[in-house]
């Protein structure tokens, strides 16, 4: 007697990945002679900038190298107005790991912070808290057996379980170089002296073997005018893109993008009081497709007419659980002495939780740029703690993203921003699957062939206790149900009893 078996082969991205990676860089500006002493900081802000990510399988690394585009607003000492200084800041992010030459790598970063501290009247040391997120991505084919025929008396219990796994992973450079007009009713700028840009992504979708996506760049600037007063704008570049995938998808599957900026430059047109901004950046959508597999398990067995000496091979899967997309509103409140609020750099750290906690804690900072009651330039970095109650199983892995779903805005005494939260719940399960087995038959002498007894829960373990089959149970008690939520008196056929009711066919 023998149990035929068939292979299913799982295609699927098994996902690594490393995160609460942080580094600080630093670098010193000198302030150049043609630029006057510096008197007080006022601003400090940068783009991370990514250049190369690299998967080494022969030296088992993997690394993401680029640099902090950094800048610094200062008062001269004893004089009026604002200097911009600019400065490079290198990083590399290396983990070992052993990784398959196939492997595909995806980074986030983000600046946790940024500040600017005194060296003395020519000198600035930077100092930029980086955050940083690798994920390894690496193509995998499980083969599991699938029972195809069994010998008469054996009982398997096998079902098919829908599990959302990542399925393939692609790129798309995105370069946008537009000329973006500011509102003619609004003063221009005749010296740009910070700009800001982030990636903010909206409607995506699957479409064959397309990955379509919206979004739009959000721009900041702050610039001073002819008249040596200063001025800030904010506006939006629309983007739509496509990205060929490997191979056609389902229309439900799940389009996950993490885009990275790699470039970032943003001026005005040169002209006095400019209304227009010429913006050249490009950005790469870093996408993994989501979808659901099929995937069969026998998860045990036993043998009604002897004994059953299975072989189990384990299966580990880390199925997407539930993916959850929420906005929500943040309060921060402003220095009691603020006139006028002329800008702000929102900094936004990863949100963690602990294993079975309910809610999560990120730290979000601001850094705000105003004109206090007399009319001076004042800076002011503002942390605040947000907590973020988790919508699914808290014993499940959690990932969540916060972004921004609009540009925040003053009201009042507070600065209102619009968070928009992203959560991935993934559930690390390890399964048995029957692959092999001996069975031994036994003869059987004259016993019931149908007993009485109060029972509950599982009936296939109320069978396989017993000597019976669901199905048996099922029609001498005249059930629907699997599960029995309450106990009751059921007559449970075994040996003959089971093949008067024909459950021993195969």
């Amino acid at each position: 007697m023998e149990i035929l078996f068939q292979t299913q082969t799982i295609k699927y991205l098994a996902e690594k990945r490393f995160d609460d990676l942080h580094q600080e860089q630093t670098g010193e500006i000198a302030i150049p002679e043609t630029l006057p002493a510096l008197g007080k900081v006022v601003d400090c802000f940068g783009t991370v900038l990514v250049r190369d990510r690299t998967v080494d399988s022969s030296g088992g690394s993997v690394s993401v190298s680029g640099g902090i585009q950094a800048g610094v607003l200062y008062v001269p000492e004893g004089e009026e107005g604002l200097e911009r200084l600019e400065l490079w800041l290198p990083f590399t992010v290396t983990k070992k790991v052993q990784a398959q030459p196939n492997a595909i790598l995806h980074y986030w970063g983000w600046l946790r912070s940024i500040d600017a501290r005194f060296v003395n009247e020519r000198k600035l040391l930077i100092r930029a808290d980086l955050g940083s997120e690798l994920t390894l991505l690496t193509p995998t084919e499980l083969e599991l057996q699938k029972v195809e025929s069994c010998p008469r008396g054996l009982m398997c219990k096998t079902e098919t379980f829908p599990m959302r796994l990542p399925l393939c992973a692609a790129e798309k450079e995105v370069r946008i170089a537009d000329e973006v007009l500011m509102p003619e009713s609004g003063p221009g700028i005749d010296r740009l002296l910070k700009a800001q840009c982030t990636v903010e992504l909206g409607a995506r979708r699957i479409l064959g073997e397309r990955a379509v996506f919206e979004g739009e760049l959000r721009l900041r600037v702050l610039g001073m005018t002819e008249d040596d007063e200063l001025v800030s704008w904010s506006g939006t570049v629309p983007f739509s893109q496509y990205a060929d995938l490997d191979g056609s998808m389902s229309e439900d599957a799940d389009l996950v993008i993490q885009p990275i900026l790699n470039h970032m430059e943003i001026d005005t047109d040169g002209q006095p009081d400019s209304l227009r901004l010429l913006v050249n950046v490009s950005f790469t959508a870093q996408m993994v497709v989501w979808g659901e597999v099929p995937v069969t398990l026998t998860q045990d067995a036993y043998y009604l007419n002897g004994s059953f000496e299975p072989t189990w091979q384990t299966v580990e899967l880390s199925p997407c659980l539930d993916s959850l997309e929420r906005d929500l509103n943040q309060s921060v409140a402003l220095p009691e002495e603020l006139g006028e609020l002329l800008d702000w750099t929102v900094f936004r750290d990863k949100a963690s939780a602990s294993p079975g906690e309910d809610a999560a804690r990120a730290n979000m900072g601001v850094n705000i740029l105003y004109y206090d009651g007399s009319h001076k330039l004042q800076n002011r970095f503002i942390r605040q703690e947000i907590r973020i109650e988790r919508k699914a199983d808290p014993s499940a892995d959690w990932r969540c993203t916060l972004g921004l779903a609009s540009e925040p805005s003053r009201q009042g005494s507070a600065l209102l921003l619009p968070l928009r939260v992203r959560e991935r719940y993934c559930q690390m399960s390890a399964l048995r699957n029957l692959s092999g087995g001996s069975l031994t038959p036994e003869p059987k002498g004259e016993g019931p062939s149908l007993i009485v007894r109060a029972a509950s829960g599982d009936l296939w373990e109320i069978a396989r206790e017993n000597g019976s089959t669901v199905q048996a149970i099922q029609t001498a008690n005249e059930l629907e149900e699997a599960c029995l939520t309450r106990e009751r008196l059921l007559l449970i056929p075994t040996g003959r009893g089971v093949n008067t009711l024909e459950e021993v066919v195969r």
